[in-house]
């Protein structure tokens, strides 16, 4: 039962968070402000959302598997995939950080409106769990 609410919170999360990304997209470029790097930062927390449930499916896999190795082996991909997306989210980040910010001082806000559009997948994901939530105890 569990698995079947985490899929259908999984299939909500992207399709809600690309219509807020689109309407704040068009926002920013009605203001003038940098709406790329909030796609940017957009793609990045998509990404690194498909990449976490894509390691539960995988962890899920080996426990029914291997289910005397079950513990040692969640744990262990689960840091894998916590690493994956450190990495991840570094990468784009510093790229952001030397292509943007390093040479303009006034830069440092396209970071952090890469991480807004970063942050929006989360937010999305909050909300979508308290709507599920709720709906459950009804």
């Amino acid at each position: 039962m569990n698995q079947k609410l985490d899929l259908k919170i999984s299939i909500w999360v992207v399709p809600i968070t690309w219509v807020v990304a689109a309407i704040t997209t068009i926002i920013l470029w009605a203001v003038d402000l940098d709406w790329m790097c909030y796609l940017i930062g957009v793609c990045t927390g998509l990404l690194n959302f498909g990449l976490m449930i894509k390691m539960n499916r995988r962890i899920m896999r080996m426990a029914e598997l291997y289910p005397e190795n079950a513990k040692s082996m969640a744990k262990r991909q689960s840091w894998i995939g916590v690493i994956i997306r450190i990495l991840v989210f570094m990468g784009v980040f510093l790229a952001l950080f030397f292509k943007m910010a390093y040479q303009n001082p006034d830069g440092i806000w396209s970071l952090v409106t890469a991480f807004g559009g970063f942050a929006t997948v989360k937010v999305v994901l909050i909300i979508i769990y308290f709507i599920f939530r709720r709906r459950l105890s009804e």
